[in-house]
């Protein structure tokens, strides 16, 4: 890093800042999911279109930060934030007043597309300014909060819906960006080197950038990793609570559980695990996980607590490879961060979807779809790296 901190306030702060930003897009996908139910009665719309404003949120935040990357790496992170952060602030206000379901659709879209400012941005931040262990050690920071606010978000949304109403969710939401724009007066501009030419032209960078043989590799193993965390995600609800008979308090507490592996995974690997032969770490994760989703597969089904803990490790190996991964895909490129940092996101969020979405098709149970994608995913994202890596396909 720099001698001169980008942040007004220091370092630190810098940091949290960093980390802050990093948790608005999950705290915006997961937080009000508790009040569906109530949201489908007080709006008088079906199930299926209150689902929309979770589903549309989910692909144009993907979908737009394959837009918002290119143009920071122009006109800088600061305008972006700002942009991004602006229409975030009058989307959530939208959504709190909405008076039905399309109003609450249209402010979600838009609220989605403001987040991919952020998704974006966050990341190319992190590159411009830090550099090796210094990158891991922040990236872990930040990723510990993007891992745990999906986990905890449901929890709290529960917790505030004792108190205030959905619409009270979205005032809260509407609160952190005001928050996050204040923020941004003392962030100074980390750009250094603008991409050349029209606007438009920028986005001619994202075919650049994925020429690049390395980091095209690394993406797509390192995308389709995330699969069996947003499959977690997709099923737990209906395997603790409909297949294993628990009540909702009981699954927030093994939900928890596992927000603690998920924790564990990267702070542990700052700390112990980066010490171990790169190439054999990420191998044995994924390895892990496809030995994890194969005995899923076979005794999940038998007790919630053989399923927790092999979920645990699960968990566990997809959160701990995060920071090694991150840095290893940044450094293929010298340039275009804000490109290399919007394809991250979109990609591995796009492929978390299709998880989520496989999950729905009709398998013998929720366990036996968790198991396969675990399986699967683990065994391709293995032979993939071991490939990459007995090739020489990317630097570092």
């Amino acid at each position: 890093m720099s001698k001169r901190s980008p942040f007004a306030f220091g370092q630190t702060p810098f940091i949290a800042f960093l980390a802050f930003l990093s948790a608005f897009v999950p705290l915006s996908i997961d937080l009000y999911l508790p009040a569906l139910p109530i949201m489908s009665q007080q709006l008088e719309a079906s199930p299926d279109l209150v689902n929309l404003t979770l589903s549309c949120f989910m692909l144009l935040f993907a979908l737009s930060m394959l837009i918002w990357g290119p143009l920071s790496d122009k006109y800088g992170r600061r305008p972006i934030l700002f942009a991004g952060l602006g229409l975030y602030i009058a989307a959530s206000l939208g959504c709190a007043l909405a008076g039905n379901i399309w109003q609450l659709i249209v402010g979600r879209s838009l609220q989605a597309v403001g987040s991919g400012a952020l998704g974006a941005v966050t990341m190319a931040i992190v590159k411009d300014v830090f550099r090796g262990r210094v990158m891991e050690n922040v990236l872990t920071a930040i990723q510990t909060m993007t891992i745990l606010a999906p986990m905890l978000a449901p929890v709290l949304g529960g917790v505030l819906l004792t108190f205030t109403s959905w619409r009270g969710i979205f005032w809260i939401l509407t609160i952190c960006g005001a928050a996050g724009f204040a923020c941004c007066f003392a962030l100074r501009e980390t750009l250094r080197h603008p991409t050349e030419g029209p606007a438009l032209h920028t986005l001619t960078r994202i075919p650049y950038v994925l020429k690049n043989r390395g980091f095209r590799s690394l993406l797509i193993v390192f995308s389709i990793f995330s699969m069996p965390f947003m499959a977690y995600l997709a099923a737990s609800a209906y395997i603790y609570q409909s297949i294993f008979g628990f009540s909702a308090q009981m699954y927030s507490a093994f939900f928890a559980a596992n927000a603690v592996f998920s924790m564990l995974g990267p702070l542990l690997y700052v700390r112990i695990l980066r010490e171990l032969p790169r190439s054999a770490f990420l191998g044995g994760c994924f390895i892990a996980t496809a030995v994890a989703g194969l005995l899923l597969i076979f005794f999940g089904h038998t007790s919630p607590y053989v399923f927790a803990g092999l979920y645990f490790i699960v968990t566990f190996t997809g959160s701990a490879n995060r920071p090694p991964a991150t840095v290893l895909m940044m450094s293929q490129l010298g340039s275009d961060n804000g490109t290399v940092a919007s394809l991250m996101g979109a990609c591995a969020l796009l492929c978390g979807s299709l998880a989520m979405l496989l999950c729905s098709l009709p398998w013998p149970s929720f366990i036996v779809a968790t198991g396969v994608i675990c399986l699967v995913i683990g065994t391709a994202a293995a032979i993939g790296w071991f490939w990459c890596d007995r090739n020489k396909v990317f630097k570092g």
